[in-house]
């Protein structure tokens, strides 16, 4: 957390020397909300929004700082605007399928992650753990497995896709491919907790 205070404070002040046309909001809001700062973040992103109106990162970023405070309609409000500017991008789909399953609109949910599928990002691996651990948070575990297992098939040696499917086949009842994956996760990494 320290490293991002000090990068934080590195941005701001060489905003100070940008060109008036560069686009800093959306890297700073993100610095903002991994530090958990999410009203800043959403001051940051207004005033980018206001500033840029089309750049899709900046409306995902909102979306996202609102899904990290709950806000669930705001979230959905703000996907819905980033996908109406770019309705294939794969970040805003998966945070709207999300902000979806947050709803209870499980059918919209399934619609956008499919869609993530149909543009050909099954092989992003960080992109799928992030669909699957949506899926497994709000119980939809054979969906969450079908996931994990993209994950785990475009990059084999991920110890987090191996445990996901680890924890997904345990819930779905199957205990020696539970076994499995959890072992071969700490195969992967022996230190993975």
């Amino acid at each position: 957390e320290r490293r991002l205070e000090r990068v934080l404070v590195a941005i701001q002040a060489s905003e100070r020397d940008l060109p008036n046309d560069y686009n800093p909001p959306a890297r700073l809001a993100t610095l903002l909300r991994e530090l958990g700062r999410y009203d800043e973040a959403l001051a940051v992103l207004k005033q980018g929004v206001t500033l840029y109106p089309h750049a899709v990162e900046l409306h995902i970023g909102t979306a996202y700082a609102h899904l990290a405070r709950e806000e669930y309609a705001w979230a959905r409000r703000s996907f819905e605007q980033a996908l109406g500017l770019d309705p294939d991008h794969e970040d805003g789909l998966a945070g709207l399928g999300e902000t979806l399953l947050k709803l209870g609109d499980r059918a919209g949910t399934m619609r956008a992650f499919e869609r993530i599928l149909q543009l050909g990002f099954q092989d992003d691996h960080e992109l799928m753990l992030q669909v699957g651990r949506a899926l497994f948070r709000e119980g939809l575990i054979g969906p969450a497995h079908r996931f994990f297992d993209l994950a785990a098939s475009a990059h084999p040696d991920s110890p987090d896709a191996a445990a996901c499917l680890g924890y997904a086949a345990h819930r779905l009842g199957n205990d020696a491919g539970s076994l499995y994956w959890l072992r071969r996760a700490l195969e992967l990494d022996a230190g993975f907790t």
